[in-house]
């Protein structure tokens, strides 16, 4: 397999016309680069397209034939119900989360007022030993 083709190229690999290949590159679908006057399309972009089979090098065996839209769009109602029950747990999973990193939030909020508190209590406690210091130093 060839690493980039000319529209022409893959148009007979892939089996689309030239003008729908033109097309898909038109509206960002398919990305393409321009050397010259012709545009080549990457051998991975036609794959991650779903127009290339990037372990044989030919289209994929779904593209040989004509797909019954009533199978289609039952494929494609299972793939979103599937879609929606992990949207769902992924749902749950980030509450949980959320809820874990609030727990998380309010413990570092109480340790940081601990520690102010300590450090406010060690100061006075410093400051104290000054004051005892200096009073040594003027006594003796």
């Amino acid at each position: 397999m060839e690493d980039r083709y000319t529209i022409a190229e893959a148009s007979e690999l892939t089996g689309l016309s030239k003008r729908a290949l033109a097309r898909r590159i038109e509206r960002g679908q398919l990305p393409a680069t321009k050397v010259g006057r012709l545009r080549y399309v990457e051998a991975r972009n036609l794959a991650d397209a779903g127009l290339l089979n990037p372990s044989t090098g030919t289209r994929p065996e779904w593209a040989r034939h004509r797909a019954d839209p009533g199978a289609v769009a039952k494929e494609i109602v299972q793939t979103l119900v599937r879609q929606s029950v992990e949207l769902h747990e992924l749902r749950r999973q980030l509450r949980a989360i959320v809820e874990e990193s609030r727990h998380d939030d309010e413990a570092l909020r109480k340790e940081i007022e601990r520690a102010r508190a300590e450090r406010r209590q060690l100061r006075a406690t410093l400051e104290e030993a000054r004051t005892e210091i200096a009073a040594l130093r003027d006594a003796g």
